[in-house]
């Protein structure tokens, strides 16, 4: 018996998308890693800034960019069905929702301060929140933007088109980072301000790659991409409609992580600078998981488009297989040498990072558990957003996160008088469930009643 299926929605067609789309979400992930990293040599309080503050703003935008990512559904189900100009009026819906979404994240900026002020991090640490989250947050358009536009790719699985865009991006975020950081040159040292520009030069780069690919002459004429730049108000409707629960849904399951985030951080500086490091190779780890989801999406779409759903569920099973193991290898190497990911983050041979680093390597073996039901859970919500079940997946997945994880880490580290590796470990808990409540959903095969498509 075949592990993996083959023929239509079979792991050759599936790795064919996501290869493209594993290497763009891991040339981002490498690049917040190496920054992280930059960071951590600056000084140890900006690597204890950077994760809380970068999250705080992820949380801002993440609503808009979870409804913007939907576009890819819709692309990818007016492909499937064979409607070109469809798919570029999808495009430039989501397009318009990141334009005025951008405007709206900049009105939050001072919340988001009076969110740092009253974290209860270190004077020092919040010192440097402040002005990474405000340059993060006043550009918080560009990410819902190439989101939107990379959709015009990703939803027809023509996906080598984001790759190149996204490592070039990150690249020139990667150097920008080291040159203002550090103060290379003429160029001064800006320390954490300096990573807050790299990352935006990097959008702003990718968000013009993508222009020039959309409007050329091929896609002008195919695809009639000049011509229906407009606001189609019954399709922007549609995408609110099922692309905004999937926005919420998003938002609170980002914000659930950035509440984790800043409760750890109310504990001591040590330990939130030890589960920065913890949520850092966390990151690295995902992208492979996040790139093969998108995938599975964008076939998922693609199968349902064309009146194929038991295809769709080929796609998702094989997805699946694939994530559990990866992140069963990847785990065992977690368990087996904590180290070799660990110690790339110490700087000196100081006494400080020497704490640091012996309260992270514990929580390895944690981390191995937890990544594993976490890829699963990952791999089954994509196909569900793929089909259009986001309502209820909202509901759901929101539920667990604020009465259950939140509270949770809440309890364990101001009451109950648990340390960091109690803290991964109730998170372990909350991604299994997760894992067999978008498993069993998924299963149950009620996202085939659900049409996407339909005024």
């Amino acid at each position: 018996m075949r592990l993996f299926t083959r023929g239509e929605g079979g792991a050759g067609e599936l790795l064919a998308v996501a290869y493209p789309l594993i290497l763009s979400t891991a040339s981002g992930t490498v690049m917040q890693f190496i920054n992280r990293v930059f960071l951590a040599h600056y000084s140890p309080d900006a690597l204890a800034a950077c994760v809380p503050a970068g999250i705080l703003s992820f949380t801002f935008l993440c609503f808009f960019m979870g409804t913007a990512t939907y576009t890819n559904a819709f692309v990818a189900q007016y492909y499937g069905r064979g409607k070109a100009a469809s798919v570029s009026v999808a495009v430039w819906q989501g397009v318009w929702l990141a334009l005025a979404s951008g405007f709206i994240i900049l009105l939050l900026t001072p919340l988001g301060f009076y969110v740092i002020n009253h974290s209860g991090h270190a004077p020092s640490v919040r010192a440097l929140e402040r002005p990474y989250f405000a340059i993060l947050n006043s550009f918080a358009l560009f990410p819902i933007l190439n989101t939107a536009l990379a959709a015009f790719f990703v939803g027809r699985g023509k996906t080598m088109a984001p790759m190149a865009v996204n490592v070039a991006g990150n690249a020139v975020c990667v150097l920008a980072s080291w040159l203002l950081i550090f103060g290379r040159g003429p160029l001064p040292a800006l320390g954490i301000s300096g990573a807050g520009y790299a990352a935006v030069a990097g959008q702003v780069v990718m968000t013009a790659l993508y222009l020039r690919m959309i409007f050329s002459a091929y896609n002008r004429r195919r695809y009639r991409t000049f011509r229906l730049v407009t606001v189609h108000r019954p399709m922007f409707a549609r995408l609110v409609k099922f692309g905004a629960p999937n926005g919420v849904g998003f938002f609170l399951d980002i914000a659930s992580f950035g509440a984790f985030i800043f409760i750890i951080g109310g504990m001591d500086e040590v330990s939130l600078a030890a589960n920065n490091i913890i949520a850092s190779i966390n990151m690295i780890a995902f992208m492979p998981v996040i790139g093969l989801g998108l995938a599975g999406l964008t076939l998922v779409g693609k199968y349902i488009g064309m009146r194929k759903p038991d295809v769709s569920m080929r796609v998702s099973y094989n997805a699946a297989k694939m994530a559990g193991l990866y992140a069963l290898f990847l785990g065992a190497l977690f368990v087996a040498v904590p180290g070799l990911f660990v110690n790339i983050f110490g700087a000196g041979n100081s006494a400080e990072y020497a704490e640091i680093l012996a309260k992270t390597r514990p929580v390895m073996n944690v981390l191995a558990v937890f990544i594993f039901f976490d890829a699963i859970g990952m791999i089954f919500a994509d196909a569900l957003r793929g089909a259009g079940d986001t309502r209820f997946q909202m509901l759901g997945a929101s539920a667990a996160a604020w009465l259950l994880f939140v509270p949770g880490v809440w309890y364990i580290t101001h009451r109950a008088g648990g340390e960091l590796i109690h803290a991964w470990a109730w998170g372990g808990f909350y991604v299994f469930l997760l894992a067999v409540f978008f498993t069993l959903r998924f299963r149950s095969g009620l996202w085939r009643k659900i049409d996407i498509l339909k005024d």
